[in-house]
């Protein structure tokens, strides 16, 4: 029984058995074991160029255009920061004068509110000193009801002595009327 040598798809060779005796390796010839290689890698590297370059291109161009947007952003704000800088100088002292003024009112509220509190206390003291001489006002009350009724006696009394007067007027009235028809003044 012979059988020949032959290779598999993978390159490598077969044995052959000749007549009963032992197994020999048939010699292949040495090239093409690296000429398959070879064309495996080609294929291969021509797969991985497929993916590989386009990958790369894309990469670039992702990569320029965000250097772009970069630069773009970059410059869009130094401009604005530009247009802004001489203007914001100006408003930047004016908040810092306007600042210090808050700050001085501020202070000064402070001040104001501190002598507030003190005569705050000082009126709280006054009101205890006037309640206190508040409640002497019952005793005060009585006293005036007493000058009252005796201012009313007294109108009585004077009433009675305007009463007296007229009536003594009426009666020295007529003797007086005789006795000033001789009197010479």
């Amino acid at each position: 029984m012979s059988r020949t040598p032959s290779t598999d798809g993978a390159g490598a060779a077969t044995l052959t058995v000749i007549a009963g005796g032992p197994p020999q390796a048939c010699p292949v010839a040495p090239n093409e074991g690296v000429e398959r290689l070879a064309v495996a890698f080609e294929r291969s590297a021509k797969r991985w160029e497929m993916v590989a370059y386009p990958a790369m291109v894309i990469f670039t161009l992702l990569a320029l255009y965000g250097f772009y947007q970069i630069y773009s952003v970059t410059r869009e704000m130094r401009m604005m920061a530009e247009q802004l800088q001489p203007q914001m100088g100006d408003h930047m002292n004016r908040l810092t004068d306007s600042m210090q003024t808050l700050t001085a009112n501020i202070a000064q509220m402070s001040r104001n509110i501190h002598s507030m509190q003190s005569r705050v206390a000082e009126m709280s003291n006054d009101t205890r000193a006037i309640a206190q001489k508040m409640d002497h006002l019952d005793n005060m009350d009585k006293q005036m009801a007493s000058i009252n009724q005796s201012v009313q006696a007294m109108t009585v009394h004077t009433d009675m002595m305007r009463w007296n007067m007229a009536t003594m007027n009426r009666t020295i009235q007529r003797p007086m009327n005789f006795m000033n028809s001789f009197m010479p003044w």
